[in-house]
């Protein structure tokens, strides 16, 4: 009897063993490429609904010759001027020239409070505040207060030149010592006369009559 060889028998047998498991492709054989593994499928893509948009207005021309009404109260403006109004038309200005505030005048100084004063502070302090006093008035334009206080400053200097001509005649011997005492109390009387003319001067003042000094040298006018 004769056998088969074992290839024979191996073709008889099939791709698999008598197990069931396959069998390897012999060496040498092109081995076939694996096969790609399977694609879900996709969703299609729905594009998004747009935004419901509002319908456009077309804009309102304006209409000729209306104007928004005015308030029944405006500011006062100055008179002369009136602030340009749309169409052309302008508000007239208030009758009178427009409302203005009232100003107020600045507080003029008594000039009564002014001589009183000078004169009291010359009859103890001398020519200094009697200078000082006429040299601040004489400008303000009034021309009885500048002679008050003019008359203040010639006493004054008075009373000084009959203080320093006692101080002088008195180391003068025998003629200073009989002028000096009569100078000394003209000094004093001259003292008196200024208190009276101080005490007189508001009067004087107001009643329009000359200052009060019963006598006097005109050095300053």
């Amino acid at each position: 009897m004769t056998t088969l060889p074992p290839e024979a028998n191996d073709g008889q047998q099939g791709p698999e063993n008598g197990s069931g498991a396959a069998v390897p492709p012999p060496a040498g054989a092109p081995v076939p490429p694996p096969a790609a593994p399977p694609v879900p499928p996709v969703a299609p893509q729905v594009p998004p609904a747009a935004a419901p948009q509002a319908p456009q207005v077309p804009p309102v021309a304006p209409q000729p010759g209306y104007a928004a009404p005015q308030p029944g109260y405006a500011a006062p403006q100055q008179p002369g001027y009136a602030a340009p109004q749309a169409g052309g038309y302008q508000t007239p200005p208030p009758a009178g020239g427009g409302y203005q505030q009232p100003g107020y005048a600045q507080p003029v100084a008594d000039p009564v409070s002014n001589i009183t004063l000078n004169y009291w502070l010359s009859v103890f302090f001398s020519w200094i505040p009697a200078l000082i006093f006429f040299l601040i008035e004489k400008d303000k334009g009034n021309p009885q207060a500048r002679a008050y206080h003019a008359a203040n400053l010639n006493f004054s200097l008075l009373r000084v030149m009959v203080i320093v001509a006692t101080w002088i005649l008195g180391v003068i011997p025998y003629l200073g010592w009989v002028l000096a005492p009569l100078l000394g109390i003209g000094s004093i009387v001259l003292f008196v006369f200024h208190i009276i003319a101080a005490v007189k001067a508001p009067e004087n003042y107001r009643t329009g009559q000359q200052p009060g000094f019963l006598f006097n040298i005109p050095l300053v006018k």
